[in-house]
């Protein structure tokens, strides 16, 4: 018992035989507690003011507490809590269940059983009608006072959870586990509301302010931190994206320990694989690709219903159709706007981006893949995505009857692409040259080393011819 306005001990209380005492919940009536230990027993202890006679100056009272009563249970007590009607006393045991007694004459009155490992932690709503329980099989359970009926199970952490505590007033109650997280939940719904991390250590402890202004956990990594509840809104719809999007990246983490298959011509060890992570963001860049696809399809596939009838029916002078919003705003043609899209992505996600489409969609993007080479449009860009795509899908490619004039189209228009690049690079090669050969004649001199200098000048003192001079 410790005086928190002194910062001092007052009394020290062997409470359960010397063994551990694992859990203490102040009562609703605050005249006193109980304790569950290792010793198979509860005990109620009862707040008493006594003289304190270790000071004779001044006659003080001190608080103490005075053991009134015990409930033997069957096993180990690991957790205990007191209803805020002072009704009813959950007790949880080392066998894996809970037992609810009637606070006032201890008469049992419910057996709630269904984890697989015992319960750690529990607490009961403000309104006394809902009881949280989290084990340590990583798994929270509500459950009904009234008849005993599990609400609903919850797998909640990935590691043992360590503490449960309800928002006084509300359903909604917050959950601590050895996975370094706090995770809020809504007890009538059961739908997680957010998480809170940054603690670096398993979350021993966890407390919740009355009204739910703050929570405090105390983690193994030595520290107590403080989340506080803000005015800013919270939609579930953003937190369950945000962790769908870390959860795809963490599962995407463990496909750097996979090896790939050697590149073309690599052996098995070399490091000439291809440097890359999949990440979310290569994720959305397929996705706008495939958006793009769509949305060039479709315009094409207007105009060309549109050119076919006035071709057939020129009588009837059809109307042009409406061109699409994004393309008439940007003023671009679909085959345009597809390249474009293409070339907004990151080079180094190009790649695991064409990996996400669909082979209908790969089909597609081969006929504007033909229109690109044809006009030289991008074709280094143009090069890289038709060789990834072939790579990638060539067994499809191959059985695809379909597919055959068009890869003779694109051969052809590529070529003549490729060449007129060639003949690009070769003759700025050329000019570079030029440049660097001109540049190193005006811009160089010749250098010497010591040892020539040195050779220089004896040879020329040979040369000299000393005489002598009399007076």
């Amino acid at each position: 018992l410790y005086d928190i306005p002194a910062a001092t001990l007052v009394e020290t209380f062997d409470a359960h035989e010397g063994t551990a005492c694992w859990s203490i919940d102040v009562r609703p009536d605050r005249k006193g507690l109980v304790s569950g230990g290792a010793d198979k027993c509860v005990k109620f202890w009862d707040f008493e003011l006594v003289r304190d006679d270790s000071s004779s100056a001044v006659s003080r009272r001190r608080m103490t507490l005075e053991h009134v009563k015990t409930l033997k249970m069957s096993d180990d007590v690991l957790a205990v809590k007191c209803s805020p009607d002072s009704r009813l006393l959950a007790v949880a045991l080392l066998d894996t269940t809970v037992k609810v007694f009637y606070a006032d004459t201890l008469k049992f009155f419910l057996s709630l059983y269904g984890h697989k490992l015992p319960v750690v932690s529990l607490d009961i709503s403000s309104d006394s009608t809902l009881l949280v329980t989290g084990s340590a099989d990583k798994s929270v359970k509500l459950w009904g006072l009234d008849f005993g009926d599990c609400h609903r199970s919850i797998l909640a952490h990935q590691e043992p959870v360590t503490a449960v505590r309800f928002v006084w007033g509300t359903h909604y109650f917050f959950s601590a586990g050895k996975d370094k997280l706090v995770q809020q939940w809504n007890g009538d719904n059961f739908q997680r509301i957010q998480r809170l991390e940054g603690c670096h250590g398993d979350v021993w402890a966890l407390a919740v302010a009355k009204h739910g202004n703050f929570v405090v956990a105390s983690s193994q990594d030595r520290s107590i931190r403080i989340w506080e509840k803000t005015e800013e809104p919270l939609f579930i719809e953003e937190e369950r994206e945000r962790e769908l999007e870390e959860m795809y990246d963490r599962g995407l983490e463990e496909s750097l320990d996979r090896p790939e298959p050697a590149a073309d011509g690599a052996e098995e060890g070399d490091e000439t694989q291809r440097a890359g992570k999949a990440t979310m963001e290569t994720l959305k860049a397929g996705e706008r690709i495939m958006e793009a696809l769509d949305i060039a399809d479709e315009e094409r596939r207007k105009w060309a219903a549109y050119e076919d009838q006035k071709r057939r029916m020129p009588q009837l002078n059809p109307a042009p159709p409406d061109t699409n919003p994004i393309l008439q705003f940007e003023r671009i043609t679909p085959e345009a706007y597809v390249l474009r899209t293409v070339e907004r992505v990151r080079a180094a996600d190009l790649e695991d981006a064409l990996l996400v489409l669909p082979f209908t969609h790969v089909l597609s993007l081969m006929a504007y893949i033909d229109h690109w080479a044809c006009r030289e449009w991008n074709t280094a860009l143009t090069c890289r995505v038709l060789f990834f795509i072939l790579k990638t899908h060539q067994n499809q490619i191959v059985a695809t009857r379909t597919m055959r004039a068009q890869l003779a189209s694109i051969r052809t228009h590529l070529r003549a692409g490729v060449r007129v690049q060639r003949d690009y690079v070769g003759y700025n090669l050329a000019a570079l040259q030029s440049l660097r050969a001109d540049w190193e004649a005006n811009a160089t001199a010749e250098f010497f080393d010591e040892k020539d200098i040195q050779d220089i000048l004896d040879a020329q003192l040979k040369k000299r011819k000393f005489t002598g001079l009399k007076a």
